[in-house]
């Protein structure tokens, strides 16, 4: 039986036009596609987080339905190194990158500043050229302007469309490529979710100027656009607590997450049984907007460390642990 492995067939092309209105079958106009003007299709909100002001950008229904488009036959055919970055990928989450240093003693942390403003237009551009011959777009460089014009705010990479996290993701292939080279000839593990990168090794040596080398690649890949956040790297060992992605790696390997996120469920599951007015006034008197929150947190719980989950089940009663993370609360 022969081992060679089929090459995957390029998608059949056809012209956007055509891909759009056999998509939406003219529930959408494919003249706001063509035309409508950016600007006055989204919002922009300010949210607060960890002390630090972002900025989203919300589409609206025309907006959203353009993106969706472009997500579908144009973000998702852009490639990605799949051994490192994990980051907005179907199926995964930040755990997965998380859990391939289980097993490492040392490590390394860092994150790039102002990651998605400093994805310029040019950037974007390159990246989606990047994706011309996968994919099934047969007018791909007749519409190029277009399409960079509908996935960019301000000349950058915005917060809050449904195509910048895939268009993230690809925009650093060259660093992901470069970084897995590096830490492969050196024995070491590297991962990267959105913004945030982590090396780990065997021994504090084998980290030996790995900062230096994740700065220098950063530099040379991106072309001086991105730079590591100042101040917010950090090297990590065996016998302290290790914290990745908001999540702990426990001495004997396994993820969980970490105290002050147990504490916050089981303080919300003791009030939603016991007192609904304190449960409500965990998260600005809004029973609703409570329970969401309990139930994001089931469901991160839920993807992370199952042990745990179990002994909410047991302490909490099975059947409410299992109401909010089936339910939607959207």
């Amino acid at each position: 039986m022969s081992n060679v492995m089929p090459v995957p067939m390029a998608p059949k092309k056809q012209p956007l036009e055509a891909l759009f209105n056999a998509m939406y079958h003219g529930k959408r106009l494919f003249s706001d596609f063509a035309n409508a003007d950016v600007e006055p299709n989204f919002r922009r909100e300010r949210f607060t987080r960890s002390g630090r002001t972002r900025e989203l950008v919300v589409p609206n229904d025309i907006l959203k339905g353009c993106h969706e488009f472009l997500r579908l036959f144009l973000v998702d055919f852009l490639p990605l190194n799949e051994q490192v970055v994990f980051s907005y990928r179907k199926g995964l989450s930040a755990y997965d990158s998380v859990v391939k240093h289980a097993s490492s003693k040392s490590f390394f942390v860092c994150d790039i500043a102002n990651f998605f403003p400093s994805v310029t237009r040019q950037r974007i551009r390159r990246t989606l050229v990047s994706a011309r011959e996968q994919s099934p777009i047969e007018d791909f460089d007749a519409w190029l302007d277009r399409i960079v014009e509908l996935v960019s705010v301000d000349d950058c990479l915005p917060v809050g469309f449904s195509t910048s996290p895939g268009i993230s993701n690809s925009a650093l292939h060259a660093l992901d490529d470069a970084l897995l080279v590096h830490c492969r000839q050196r024995d070491l593990i590297v991962t990267r979710y959105s913004d945030d990168i982590i090396v780990s090794g065997k021994s504090r040596g084998s980290l030996e100027g790995v900062d230096s080398m994740i700065a220098a690649t950063l530099q040379e890949t991106m072309l001086s656009e991105l730079t590591l956040h100042p101040g917010k790297s950090k090297f990590l060992h065996r016998g302290v607590k290790i914290k990745l992605l908001g999540m702990v790696l426990l001495p004997n390997g396994k993820v969980s997450v970490d105290a002050s996120v147990k504490e916050e469920i089981e303080v919300l599951l003791h009030f939603y049984a016991h007192d609904k007015g304190k449960f409500a006034a965990r998260v600005g008197n809004d029973a609703q907007r409570a329970e969401a929150r309990l139930a994001g947190l089931l469901n991160y719980v839920n993807t992370v460390d199952q042990g745990y989950l179990e002994k909410l089940r047991k302490k909490f009663g099975a059947a409410s642990v299992d109401y909010f993370i089936h339910r939607s609360f959207s």
